[in-house]
């Protein structure tokens, strides 16, 4: 259990950094910062940090309920299947809209 808070924590610590970068990628396609080229910042806020904040945004989250569920003292041999078939259930489908084409 205390393996699941630190890895929760550390995937908190990560997801600033990344938000970070999707707001400065968004507002560089907008027009407001020029110290990244248009293309590269349109890649990264489309496509790549886009598959780096679900990831890490999903697990973070699934460790959370995993985690208030056994502070309620609510286990169950399935619990943990069906929160892993939910987190690749939702990242499978943002994936698919991610990289579907027009």
């Amino acid at each position: 259990m205390k393996f699941l808070i630190k890895l929760n924590r550390v995937l908190a610590y990560l997801l600033i950094p990344i938000v970070i970068a999707i707001l400065i990628t968004g507002y560089r396609n907008t027009g407001y910062f020029t110290f990244i080229n248009r293309g590269v910042a349109n890649l990264l806020h489309s496509v790549w940090l886009n598959i780096v904040f679900l990831i890490v945004f999903t697990v973070h989250s699934l460790i959370g309920i995993k985690l208030a569920l056994i502070r309620n003292k609510i286990k169950a041999k399935y619990l943990d299947a069906i929160l892993l078939i939910i987190g690749i259930i939702f990242i499978a489908g943002f994936l698919y809209f991610t990289f579907r084409t027009s």
